[in-house]
């Protein structure tokens, strides 16, 4: 542990989680809660819920949730240790970290692309074997001081430049080869560099820890562009270019440009355009989505104006309005990408390119598809069908009513047409978060008293022995709350303290619902051993007396295949002075 125990439980003890997320949000007190707009998914009914006895915060629409550090580590995206000793300077606690994980895997691959980093760069700013790629880097418009910010760097063209140069501090190959920064010879088993005479581009990750690189070749062999392969700590599934350093100013503007080349990520960051992330290929996986989901609401595509580009934006363009993201896009011509855009109009030039040409992704396809279906009137039909699709996961009515009404036109149809295929949005918004108005009078007596049982095992372990050793499991009737008692069990034989936060990675989604359903409703407490016993027993009663209910459903089944009328009669008497008496 680099951080000791004892550390970030006082911290977590001084630290306010109200306090906390209410410079992110604004919260509003509800009963001894605070509720607020999700800041990790767009909504427009609350669903955010804080709860500052359990340090603990859970949103009942994406289902996010976690303790103080865990708010902070996603909203300043910030690895645990470093969220901790953010705390610990808002609350006064000063936090020591050991250097006891300093020889691990993942920080042994982080230093070895520390190492790498620093000798590509000296190869292309200060030898002359760097001057005709730092040249090309010149003529493309970049400075030198954009150079040195950005450490780009020049890998030789040698076989075992790295080799040497980590084998000098003491690494092995097979660990080079792990990290990335090697390859190897699956017949022969020997390795060699896999960068060689191309410009580097060191690439981080969402914690701002060097972990891989992309690269351009500078003499026209294959491939022009070779990243890091897959390796523990470089994911292209879960890596964006640039994202670290871009993360403050795209949650500040509430906006993301999605770029698919790291060239241009590069040249647009010498415009005023900073909020800009690149793809590592053309793909946007579900990792991808959700970290931009819980950056920001806006994302704006600028993808190269060939084909592939114009075919990129259209499946990413869909993939992300249908996470509930709202999406615009700039489109360039044909064969036109960022960078030649900033080299043609000059730089004031594309920031007023970017900002008067931005439109919605809905109107682009809609352009897009009138020239496709262009007479072709089956075509026609598909098109606009899609459309109205994607109409159905625009959040915002005006927003949809303007684009409706945009499209209507385009497609010369009436929006009365269109209106009437989208889902009433008023039911749509009533069925957003139903956790949120779940009443627990709404369930049964007996899942009622089973979830008051559970609310008390949670805060009284003493209780929960009692019950493990005096009575039988049994009694629990809801296979949910079964669940959750069993969940119970297994924590408490780890831990002595609940923790609400700890306790969820224990359970799986439905228990997870379940359990904030419990921290989320006033239920009345068991608060002695006497009131404990009386509840056990009623419930085991109960249990019984739905045994007894079912034998009578049974009987009763088989008196109505025998056709004895007075026999059904009177175990239907019976059935109901036993629903009465125990209120099944």
């Amino acid at each position: 542990m680099a951080i000791s125990k004892q550390t970030i439980e006082e911290i977590r003890e001084k630290t306010d989680i109200v306090s906390v997320i209410s410079e992110y949000i604004d919260l509003e007190k509800k009963g001894n809660n605070y509720l607020g707009l999700c800041p990790f998914h767009n909504e427009k009914t609350p669903s955010f819920n804080v709860n500052p006895e359990k340090d603990f915060y859970h949103c009942f629409g994406c289902k996010a949730h976690g303790s103080s550090i865990d708010f902070v580590m996603e909203m300043d995206h910030l690895d645990f240790q470093q969220a901790v000793q953010k705390l610990g300077q808002k609350v006064g606690v000063d936090v020591e970290i050991s250097k006891s994980e300093m020889n691990s895997k993942d920080m042994q691959l982080i230093a070895m692309h520390n190492i790498m980093i620093e000798l590509y760069h000296h190869i292309l700013v200060q030898t002359t074997e760097g001057e005709a790629a730092l040249q090309y880097m010149l003529d493309r418009g970049f400075t030198l001081e954009d150079i040195k910010k950005e450490k780009i760097g020049l890998s030789p063209n040698m076989n075992d430049f790295a080799i040497k140069a980590l084998s000098e501090k003491g690494y092995s190959n097979e660990a080079m080869f792990q990290a990335g920064i090697l390859s190897r010879n699956e017949e022969t088993f020997s390795y060699f560099d896999r960068f060689r005479n191309r410009i580097m581009i060191p690439i981080k990750n969402h914690k701002g820890n060097f972990v891989g690189f992309t690269s351009r070749s500078l003499d026209g062999s294959t491939p022009k562009y070779l990243n890091t392969p897959e390796t523990d700590l470089f994911q292209k599934r879960r890596l964006f270019y640039n994202l670290f350093d871009a993360f403050k100013m795209i949650r500040s503007k509430n906006e993301v440009f999605l770029m698919e080349g790291h060239m241009d990520v590069l040249k647009v960051k010498t415009t005023k355009v900073k909020n800009i992330v690149g793809l590592m290929g053309t793909s946007l996986s579900n990792e991808h989505v959700e970290i931009l989901k819980r950056s920001c609401d806006n994302v704006t595509l600028m993808f190269d104006g060939d084909t592939a580009g114009q075919t990129a934006t259209k499946s990413i363009g869909e993939n992300l309005i249908k996470s509930g993201l709202n999406v615009y896009v700039i489109p360039l011509s044909e064969g036109q990408d960022p960078d030649e855009l900033i080299v043609e109009k000059g730089v004031e030039a594309f920031e007023k390119y970017v900002y008067e040409n931005k439109i919605s992704f809905v109107l682009y396809l809609a352009e897009k598809s009138i020239k496709e279906a262009k007479g072709n009137d089956l075509l026609f039909t598909e098109r606009l069908t899609e459309l109205i699709d994607l109409l159905k996961y625009i959040n915002d009515d005006i927003e949809q009513s303007r684009l409706v009404k945009e499209i209507a036109e385009m497609f010369e149809v009436d929006r009365e047409v269109i209106f009437k295929r989208l889902p009433n949005r008023r039911n749509t918004i009533r069925q957003v978060n139903p956790s949120l108005t779940r009443n627990i009078t709404t369930t049964s007596p007996r899942d009622f008293k089973e979830k008051m049982l559970l609310k008390t095992f949670i805060n009284e372990k003493e209780y929960l022995d009692r019950f493990i050793q005096g009575y039988e499991v049994e009694i629990f009737n809801s296979i949910g709350n079964y669940g959750i008692f069993n969940k119970l069990v297994e924590y408490y034989s780890a831990e002595e303290i609940f923790d609400i936060s700890h306790f969820y990675s224990y359970l799986d989604e439905d228990q997870m619902t379940i359990i904030n359903d419990l921290m989320n409703i006033n239920l009345p407490i068991i608060d002695s051993i006497s009131q404990l016993d009386d509840y056990i027993n009623d419930l085991s009663g109960i249990k019984n007396s739905m045994k007894d209910r079912e034998k009578l459903q049974e009987e009763i089944e088989e008196a109505e295949l025998l056709g004895d009328m007075n026999r059904q009669l009177e175990l239907l008497q019976q059935l109901i002075e036993l629903d009465q008496a125990h209120k099944l």
